[in-house]
């Protein structure tokens, strides 16, 4: 099934009209948003770079390199939506922080992926697991060591790779629907780096529509 991506490409093909007071310089001038009325607390957000960076190159051969094909590691960094258009991830120097969605437009495609059937508390307590992560330190060292493993072709998804001390963005999303569903999502591996490519496989999850708003 093919992907439902937010891309800014399209976003003059906007559904309707929203007005908001404040927003980034750069998502004002684009002039668009998405709707992000149609993301629940809970949902997974996938991101990658419009314009890909030297770090998006080396992140999606990486995953490459670990088997996976193009149109999931393509897919660079994952987040956790929150409610109105802030979301919770974990990125280098800030470790787990919180941020508005709304940063990432122009410059990156999203997608939304959600698990169906899931109760409107689990969401929520989804969601307030991963705020409880706020604080919590970026693994840099175990990334860039996972990163040449895969690079080389020597993944082999053994071992410990984070602590309760350090996570990566898309880990922050697979332990707290853990901890609140008491599941793992399928194809994903447990004590080891999940990669936001495994949460793009995943059939565990299902994609989000999610149209573009014109600003006025």
């Amino acid at each position: 099934m093919a992907q439902r991506i937010i891309d800014p490409g399209n976003a003059t093909a906007a559904v309707d009209q929203i007005s908001i007071s404040v927003l980034p310089t750069k998502t004002r001038e684009f002039g668009f948003v998405p709707d992000l009325a149609k993301c629940m607390p809970g949902d997974l957000v996938l991101f990658r770079d419009a314009a890909p960076s030297r770090a998006s190159q080396l992140i999606a051969r990486a995953q490459s390199g670990a088997g996976f094909a193009s149109e999931h590691s393509a897919w660079t960094h994952a987040e956790i939506f929150l409610y109105e258009d802030f979301v919770v991830e974990a990125v280098p120097r800030h470790g787990v922080r919180t941020r508005t969605l709304y940063s990432d437009i122009p410059q990156r495609i999203l997608r939304v992926r959600r698990k169906s059937g899931l109760a409107d508390t689990d969401r929520y307590q989804i969601a307030l697991r991963a705020l409880r992560m706020l604080g919590t330190r970026y693994a840099t060292i175990s990334a860039f060591k996972m990163g040449l493993r895969m690079a080389k072709g020597l993944w082999d998804a053994n071992g410990s790779f984070e602590s309760q001390s350090s996570i990566i963005c898309s880990k922050v999303y697979f332990d707290a629907y853990a901890d609140i569903t008491r599941a793992f999502l399928r194809n994903c591996p447990v004590g080891d780096a999940v990669l936001p490519a495994h949460l793009s496989a995943t059939p565990d999850l299902e994609d989000v529509e999610v149209g573009w708003l014109q600003l006025t």
